[in-house]
């Protein structure tokens, strides 16, 4: 990738940790109310295949994709390791007509690296994105630079030296545990792959030493026209592009490219089953997993009915595998917290199937054989004609909905994303009505012998890989070999299994108390803004606006005065109880129950609980308000803890056994030691966790329940309407007084350390500063638009220039909790260069108030007044600022501020606010160099 503005983790190829989403034979995007969008395609006389998607609620706005089919799957393995994504890097640099580079000219432009453009580069493809922020006028502009990258031509070695260096900071940057344990899981599930071979960024040692000449050759030999697509998508017709085309693109020679298909892109299958462990020092799973890897290519065909009954007989499939497995879960042992059904592609042919046990530290032979026993019994029984229709009935419900919607996407994020992922990777671009009208003959053909012939085929796959992984480094003894794996199954093939369970029937579920009516003691109003006071007969505040932008539905927000570090509170302890009770139906209902009447209802109802206080969120349509209300209130007076509440500790426990081993830890010390001073309360140990039980769990959630209240509710009705909804609900609730919480904030001062805490070959820097600032709409806007100027400041210094690190991380916000802009600067980078990097950066930070200027300035404020026209169209706008407002205002002034929020965004009044974004006196920075 050319650039990444956040530390975030890859997804590189994590094909069975994570919840995998079956793939949809039919989509279901949601549509605005926007013109037609049309979608052409052509190809060059040259054989480049380009895409135009017009977009005419988009006037003026342009987006440019291009990408070449090419990736690390193609490099030859030993003199190419990485070099596609070298090449990435360096079409960037100088070019005919480009003598600074083609990333510097743009910048000198006004664009933005990362918001402005972009690439990537994946085992098969790279892609390089463009959004020019000054929109259509900028087209010709985007199309000559993107061809002038395309175009071979010398690379100059001073610029392979400068792009050496960021590119070993974006390793450095990858060496962290997410990357490793994606890696070795990359070279399990497609073991024999040319995908298996090397990451795609290379080795430290081939970024070091590929020579230019290797980088010009690999450049010369794939961009070739016939190895490209253009897409081009916003305010433009295929009569305006294709000339646009034909003068940048047409040029551009073809080039002969070598037959990639068939076992090119897959995996080496095995026979019989096959172990591999999974192990890493900072990783924290305990799994088992059966996986049964197998060629898919009758449902990769997309121009036959042939391939949509493939993939819908997958889906099918899939679905009733997965209810099988869920129906199974509460019968298995304490050492399986549960087993969950995936499906990943590992090829372009070739896919997984995955049961998936999460087990205790030392349960691994336990998740073995309940995932045996479990599959012989989905061996053994036919889909029944229950299970078909079932599912069924949903694919018509979602084919019914589908035929409704006969164009394109609307909004031009959703209409971009349908066209490049289907166009780019020679799927036909459909609307949700052509998919509805090929899927439902094959949907009226289909029979429930074709489902369980597919999972016989799945789950009989010659091909078994069973992974297995303990927390950190923890030994599993005496987990079988294959061929005792082997032996096992077979001997499951005659053994007296109970058959599977059908699906429970939810039945319906019952409110157990009735609804203590109370009073309401003390109203106002607020002509001006519709604002209706309310104070409750057990003290509790209610502030109701009426407002159109409710449009239907009745919006909810409740902060109560507890949090996990009230003095009467035990800070894990209630943490804990709050996910389990919040998890857990209330009496007289079961969590299934319950999920189908909030679904049936369509309302919504969440709780986050926070250190100082809890805040429940909530919405319903008008005609549902009565429901949403009164499961707020059983939640509050008839909790209830679920039968599964041990998973939750027993997460805890094995967390437990992650921190003691972990080589991050004395990191995190390191950074809540010089930050806070200490940890905020003691973890628990895991004694203090088994001997947790439900009368505890219970006498925590009552403790938070208890506290003051104050809610705030948005509603387009009369208050009328709300009121006795308020006194029937809300207004008795049991309260008790509490004790506000110590604060836990960061701690004034100077400080700079460094130690050797780091488990990775690299040094991480983290700096963190603030400044008292009491709350203000208009600060908060202007701190929001600093973000992105010292950001980009900040990238020009430390990437561009200094070369030091690759991916930076910039957050600043003005806290509304702790009244404090608070800012956080992170990087990678070499030890000896740590510390000149981060006084760079702290230089930087004091110099922006010097260097901000109208220029910088007006298209962020254009893009916020946009965005702020949006913003204002969204109910939880309104009610998110009515909450800010009363918490520090006492009365909602901010409502009549909204519209002059603009009027803050000036180059003199960004300079003032920009001095509060670092400040030295209250900074922190911990310099983790790796351990010794």
């Amino acid at each position: 990738m050319l650039f990444n503005d956040s530390q975030k983790t890859s997804n590189l190829m994590n094909a069975f940790i994570p919840q995998i989403i079956f793939a949809a034979a039919v989509s279901t995007v949601a549509v605005g109310a926007y013109a037609e969008n049309t979608y052409s395609t052509g190809r060059l006389n040259n054989g480049l295949v380009y895409h135009v998607l017009n977009v005419p609620s988009e006037p003026g706005r342009v987006d440019v994709r291009v990408q070449v089919g090419v990736g690390a799957s193609d490099e030859n393995g030993t003199s190419e390791i990485g070099v596609a994504h070298m090449v990435e890097h360096m079409v960037f640099r100088a070019a005919p007509d480009y003598p600074q580079g083609v990333g510097e000219t743009l910048i000198q432009q006004g664009w933005r690296r990362g918001a402005n453009f972009n690439a990537m580069t994946n085992y098969e493809r790279t892609l390089y994105m463009f959004s020019p922020n000054k929109g259509k006028v900028q087209l010709d502009e985007t199309l000559k630079a993107a061809a002038a990258m395309m175009t071979p031509r010398p690379f100059a070695q001073a610029d392979w030296q400068k792009e050496q260096q960021i590119i070993e900071a974006e390793w450095r940057n990858g060496l962290g545990v997410a990357e490793r344990m994606n890696r070795k899981r990359n070279e399990v599930i497609r073991s024999g792959s040319r995908q298996s071979r090397h990451a795609i960024i290379g080795t430290q040692t081939s970024i070091q030493n590929t020579p230019v000449n290797v980088l010009e050759d690999f450049h010369r030999r794939w961009y070739v026209a016939n190895n490209m697509q253009v897409m081009i998508s916003g305010d433009i017709t295929p009569e305006q592009a294709r000339p646009l085309l034909e003068k940048y693109f047409g040029r551009l020679k073809t080039g002969e490219l070598p037959d990639r298909s068939g076992a090119y892109y897959e995996p080496v299958l095995q026979n019989g089953w096959h172990v591999n462990q999974l192990q890493d020092k900072d990783s924290g799973g305990s799994f088992v997993a059966v996986l049964f890897r197998q060629n898919d290519a009758p449902s990769r065909v997309y121009d036959s009915e042939a391939g949509t009954r493939a993939r819908m007989v997958d889906r099918f499939a899939a679905r009733i595998l997965a209810q099988r497995v869920k129906n199974e879960l509460k019968d298995l042992p304490k050492a399986v917290s549960t087993i969950t059904a995936r499906k990943s592609d590992i090829g372009r042919e070739s896919i997984a199937i995955g049961l998936v046990a999460s087990v205790t530290p030392d349960g691994h032979n336990q998740g073995l054989t309940e995932i045996l026993k479990l599959r012989e019994r989905i061996l053994r029984a036919p889909v029944t004609r229950a299970e078909f229709d079932d599912y069924m009935k949903t694919m018509r419900s979602t084919i019914a909905r589908a035929k409704q919607k006969t164009t394109l996407p609307e909004p031009f994020g959703d209409a971009i994303q349908l066209v490049s992922e289907n166009a780019l990777n020679g799927k036909p671009v459909r609307t949700q009505a052509q998919n509805a009208a090929s899927a439902e003959p094959v949907l009226n053909r289909l029979t429930p012998s074709e489902i369980t012939a597919r999972l016989q085929q799945w789950l009989n796959a010659d091909d078994k890989l069973v992974q297995i992984q303990a927390p950190s480094l923890t030994e599993i003894k005496g987990f079988p070999n294959a061929a005792q794996i082997e032996a096992e199954a077979a001997a499951l093939q005659t053994a007296q299994l109970p058959p599977l369970q059908a699906k429970a029937e939810a039945g319906k579920g019952a409110f157990t108390a009735k609804a203590k009516k109370g009073e309401i003691t003390a109203e106002s109003y607020d002509q001006s803004l519709k604002i209706t006071r309310w104070t409750l007969q057990n003290g509790d505040k209610v502030v109701l606006l009426q407002n159109p932008v409710a449009a239907g539905k009745v919006y909810l927000q409740a902060y109560g005065a507890a949090g996990f570090m009230s003095s009467n509170l035990n800070p894990w302890q209630s943490q804990l109880a709050q996910q389990i009770v919040w998890q857990s139906a209330p009496q007289g209902w079961t969590n299934e129950q319950l999920n189908e009447w909030k679904k049936q209802h369509k309302l919504s109802l969440n709780m986050r609980l926070n250190a100082t206080n809890s805040k429940v969120d909530g919405s319903a349509a008008d005609k549902e308000a009565e429901n949403l209300f009164r499961l707020y209130q059983a939640y509050y007076t008839t909790p209830q803890v679920g039968e599964d509440y041990r998973d939750a500790i027993m997460t805890m426990i094995r967390r437990l056994t992650m921190d003691e081993t972990a080589s991050r830890a004395a990191k995190e010390k390191a950074v809540t030691d010089l930050r806070f001073g200490g940890k905020a309360y003691l973890s628990p140990t895991q004694t203090d966790l088994e001997e947790t039980e439900e009368p505890q769990l219970l006498a925590q959630w009552q403790s938070l329940s208890q506290a003051p209240t104050t809610y705030y509710i948005l509603t387009a009705q009369k208050p009328r309407k709300i009121k006795p909804l308020v006194e029937q609900y809300l207004a008795a609730i049991e309260r008790k007084p509490v004790e506000s919480a110590k604060p836990y904030q960061a701690l004034s001062g100077d400080k700079v350390e460094r130690q050797n805490v780091n488990a990775e070959a690299r040094t991480d820097v983290a700096a963190w500063s603030f400044s008292d600032e009491k709350w203000s709409p208009q600060t908060a806007a202007q701190t929001a638009i600093l973000r992105t100027l010292a950001y980009e400041q900040l990238k020009a210094e430390l990437r561009d220039k200094a070369l030091g690190v690759y991916s930076l991380k910039f957050e600043t916000t003005l806290n509304p909790e702790t009244n404090r802009v608070e800012s956080e600067l992170r990087f990678t980078t070499t030890a000896d260069k740590a510390d000149g990097l981060w006084k760079l950066g702290e230089t930087t930070l004091a110099k922006l108030p010097q260097t901000i200027t109208e220029q910088q300035v007006a298209p962020l404020r254009s893009n916020f007044v946009e965005q702020e026209k949006g913003r204002l169209k969204n109910p939880e706008t309104w009610l998110n600022r009515l909450v800010l407002s009363e918490q520090h205002f006492g009365d909602a002034r901010y409502l009549n501020e909204m519209d002059k929020l603009p009027e803050a965004i000036t180059v003199e009044k960004l300079q003032d606010t920009a001095q509060l974004l670092w400040n030295p006196q209250n900074r922190r920075v911990l310099i983790a160099d790796p351990m010794k």
